[in-house]
């Protein structure tokens, strides 16, 4: 009898170190196919960018299915190991109000990111400007928008400060009108002024022709008479219309004899 106590007492030890044997290597099982996952959400997401998603989205997307991916195999992992995982959930559940408040600004930038993703005033690559929040768009995270300065610099945004506040896409439109006022003198001709401006836009194809430009006196400023142009222009070419219009003006005002006044004072000494 002491004989088959022994034995029937060592074969339900090992019997036991058997099933945590295979419960550990189920575990790492797990752990592996939420690895494998996560590879296979990278490349998921990879695909649906060449396939037009925009590339902004890519860390809100790949943040929110790979934190359910981590919870689900960590619930996995306890049930396995022989963790009440029904005691733990409860226990998160009732806990969900006070962390719910306690988190309630990063749940709000985790709203925002998805409202920011599926109404889409920008995409990556755009430059925007919402307060002081000025930059080109590199993605939208989790609980905040990353931007790079026209500076090279790096720019994190809450994700509320975005969708709260008005935001300007310098990007968005295919085409925006440029504006250019010149200041003359008013012992200038003005038609003589703007036949050079009405020259200068003619003659440059990268102006559209539609809608069409518009030449015209602003206003009658203190010291000058200023003369505008507007004129329609593709995105892309606004920088280089702008800055190539303002030198070439001052080029021809200047063989043309029209002198642009700057601020002067007279002093007048009473001894």
């Amino acid at each position: 009898m002491e004989f088959n106590a022994e034995f029937f007492q060592g074969g339900m030890a090992s019997l036991m170190q058997h099933s945590l044997v295979q419960r550990l290597v189920l575990a790492l099982v797990v752990l592996g196919l939420a690895k494998l996952l996560l590879i296979l959400l990278k490349h998921i997401i990879a695909k649906a960018e060449i396939r037009g998603m925009d590339a902004s989205a890519r860390p809100l997307i790949y943040s929110l299915f790979a934190y359910a991916i981590y919870v689900i195999a960590l619930l996995l992992v306890l049930h396995i190991i022989g963790v009440n995982t029904a005691g733990l959930v409860a226990l998160v559940g009732a806990a969900s109000l006070a962390v719910g408040l306690a988190l309630k600004d990063a749940l709000a930038n985790i709203a925002a990111g998805l409202l920011l993703m599926f109404h889409r005033p920008f995409k990556a690559g755009d430059y925007i400007e919402c307060g002081q929040v000025k930059g080109r768009i590199k993605g939208i995270g989790l609980f905040n928008t990353t931007l790079v300065s026209l500076d090279g610099l790096y720019v994190s945004a809450p994700n509320t400060i975005l969708w709260g506040n008005p935001i300007v896409n310098f990007s968005k439109n295919a085409t925006r009108r440029l504006e250019i006022s010149v200041g003359i003198s008013y012992g200038d001709s003005t038609d003589k002024a703007m036949a050079i401006l009405r020259e200068l836009v003619e003659n440059e194809p990268r102006f559209l022709k539609e809608p069409a430009p518009q030449f015209f006196v602003a206003a009658l400023a203190d010291s000058s008479v200023n003369v505008s142009f507007r004129a329609w222009v593709r995105n892309s070419d606004y920088f280089d219309l702008l800055w190539m219009s303002t030198d070439e003006i001052k080029r021809r005002f200047d063989e043309a004899g029209i002198t642009i006044p700057f601020p002067q004072r007279t002093v007048h000494l009473h001894q």
